[in-house]
């Protein structure tokens, strides 16, 4: 907890410094900032949407398998349970048996797929945040600006709220 306060104080003097900063430099010469909402430009992005499908195309196949498996699992559980385990019980333990690898399996299978899907998923987020980081980078240079934000804002006036003109400059370099 003493970590935490002293970090919090070392964070509102380094904002302080910074704002202190920019009031300085305000004197100066005028300063243009923007501000930018990753999660607006990610999600309004077309090459997004086009991972996202393409990633969707790619598990749903095994997802439904998976799916599939799942209710074949349940459906031998519930044929189970109406055996009479006293008339047959070496059947009736060979069944379970059975039920127990496909469950672990299903299991294995499951982790297996999902930390595939993460894995592509963090790839595909890392390619976009690159473009967007070199759209910014481009934008900002060309349009002079001096600072850009794009985390943690309390209010953004729409003036200098940049989203928009990020997305269209990436939307209009696609190929």
């Amino acid at each position: 907890l003493t970590r935490y306060r002293i970090l919090v104080v070392a964070m509102r003097f380094i904002a302080l410094f910074f704002f202190t900063l920019l009031v300085t430099s305000i004197n100066a010469h005028s300063v243009k900032i923007g501000y930018i909402n990753v999660e607006e430009v990610i999600n309004n992005l077309s090459q997004y949407q086009q991972e996202n499908d393409s990633l969707i195309q790619q598990f749903e196949p095994k997802k439904q398998q998976l799916l599939d498996l799942f209710k074949h699992i349940e459906l031998l559980k519930k044929n189970l349970k109406n055996v009479d385990r006293s008339i047959n019980n070496e059947t009736y333990q060979k069944e379970l048996n059975n039920i127990r690898e496909l469950e672990v399996g299903f299991q294995k299978e499951t982790e297996l797929w999902q930390q595939q899907l993460n894995q592509r998923k963090l790839e595909s987020l890392q390619k976009i945040e690159s473009i967007i980081n070199k759209a910014i980078e481009e934008f900002a240079v060309t349009e002079n600006y001096d600072l850009i934000l794009y985390q943690n804002a309390a209010f953004v006036s729409d003036e200098v709220n940049i989203s928009n003109s990020i997305i269209s400059k990436i939307e209009g370099l696609s190929p």
